[in-house]
């Protein structure tokens, strides 16, 4: 029950600006429906350029530990050739327990992430949306990077994403995604400080690696993110905003838009990895490229705010914010792309355009889960499959949450099925948060973050 502050550090930032619906938010969106029942939905086969489907998720069994997060390791080796550094990626063990959300930072301004190097111990970072990377440390706060100038803010612009490279111990490389002053998308490379590792240099490297136009404020995607079994680096962006995605960006391969992109960003500019969507249409660094853009990697996203890979297996999943009705979470095996997963065709897993009659061929993927937009439900935020070693009977499960209610649910995806998704709204007592993001530290430990300016950890009861 997250009233309990425990004995961590309180830091505030000055006052708490005031909350906005902008984050992941569908602005546009409307219509309600009365009932608000959560569902998983069988993801079977897809034929075409979707390929095949994947599915939901197994049930959880829990337990017990003393130990909180933020500490330690795992000794385990991870699957499919994923390195798990110090996540842990044993299988669940022990009887289901109680939940809390344990109070880190307080007075943040606008945080919409919080994230960590691979192997790093003692240090989580907080993103905020005004272009402010704050790092925690032993429970002190200071400013880890500062690129307020170069941020455009307003509707759901900012600076959304962060991703350290695997080897950021040794190289200090980490990314950025964030809206420059004119609200386009933009992918930039920085460095740790040669002289302070906890502070970094605040001039990126070299040119701007990617940049995206975007015509509306909204639907702009967030999440950057490193597999674990490739290397690569993804990339979520949004169909462009406005309602309805009156362009139809989702189901267009020769525009960025609407689509995760994979790129091999080894050195400048990014090449195109191998097993994309196509080779040879560059559409990001050639102007004349008529598509399907080879930086794609899944396309048919509306707004995929929040997506993350298991840290023991490399799945993908994924948040797609929806427009009226439905919200849905998509799964796909790792190393398993080219999908198309629905929009606009499909909104979750029922028509939009046509309302019926929309897949006439089975070209799109059915979401892993879903759920309406009842008793004031709206927005989807995507998390994480929780790797930790506090809660033991946990491990393995993936949490998302909803950014207007604050209601969060877990659910298991084995051997491409998902199990019905567990309502842990009461037991984290996170009625009324506003949900901007969810964050892993490099131990596996998760973290909630309210728009509002608060870091909560996860811990055991």
């Amino acid at each position: 029950m997250y009233q309990r502050f425990s004995s961590y550090a309180l830091v505030g930032l000055g006052s708490v600006l005031g909350l906005a619906f902008t984050i992941g938010a569908c602005s546009d969106d409307t219509t309600a429906d009365s009932s608000s029942a959560v569902t998983t939905t069988s993801s079977n086969s897809g034929s075409g350029a979707g390929g095949s489907g994947a599915g939901g998720v197994g049930g959880a069994a829990v337990g017990g530990a003393t130990s909180v997060g933020g500490m330690g390791g795992a000794t385990s080796t991870g699957t499919g050739g994923v390195d798990p550094g110090t996540v842990d990626c044993t299988d669940a063990t022990g009887m289901a327990g109680q939940l809390k959300l344990t109070a880190l930072v307080q007075g943040l301004n606008k945080p919409v992430l919080v994230t960590a190097p691979r192997g790093d111990t003692d240090r989580i970072f907080i993103v905020e949306q005004t272009g402010v990377i704050q790092l925690l440390k032993n429970g002190q706060q200071s400013v880890f990077l500062d690129i307020d100038n170069l941020v455009g803010t307003g509707g759901e612009r900012g600076l959304l994403g962060l991703a350290f490279h695997p080897d950021y111990e040794t190289n200090g490389r980490f990314f950025v995604h964030y809206s420059d002053n004119s609200g386009d998308s933009t992918l930039a490379e920085y460095r740790r400080s040669a002289n302070d590792p906890d502070v970094a240099d605040p001039n990126p490297v070299g040119s701007t690696i990617l940049s995206v136009d975007q015509p509306y404020g909204n639907h702009n995607g967030g999440s950057i993110e490193f597999s674990p079994v490739d290397g690569m680096l993804y990339f979520g962006l949004g169909d462009g905003g406005d309602a309805n995605d009156p362009l139809d960006h989702g189901q267009q391969t020769n525009t960025l838009l609407g689509a995760i992109l994979r790129l091999d960003v080894s050195s400048q500019p990014y090449t195109i990895p191998a097993g994309n969507i196509s080779t040879g249409n560059p559409c990001g660094q050639d102007p004349t490229a008529t598509g399907p853009c080879s930086e794609i990697w899944d396309y048919g996203l509306r707004n995929p705010y929040r997506f993350s890979f298991d840290a023991c297996t490399a799945d993908l999943y994924i948040g797609d914010v929806g427009q009226n009705k439905w919200e849905e979470i998509d799964i796909a095996a790792a190393g398993d792309g080219n999908k198309n997963w629905g929009w606009r065709l499909k909104e979750g897993d029922h028509c939009f355009n046509p309302s019926s009659n929309c897949d006439p061929n089975n070209l799109t993927i059915p979401p892993a889960a879903e759920y309406n937009h009842g008793q004031g439900k709206c927005s989807v935020t995507g998390g994480y499959v929780y790797r930790g070693s506090a809660i033991p009977w946990l491990r393995g499960a993936y949490l998302y949450g909803d950014y207007c209610t604050g209601d969060v649910w877990m659910l298991r995806w084995t051997n491409g099925q998902a199990s019905e998704p567990v309502d842990l709204t009461a037991d984290l007592q996170s009625k009324g948060l506003n949900i901007s993001s969810f964050g892993q530290d490099a131990q596996g430990e998760m973290y909630l973050i309210a728009y509002s300016g608060t870091v909560y950890r996860i811990d055991m009861e």
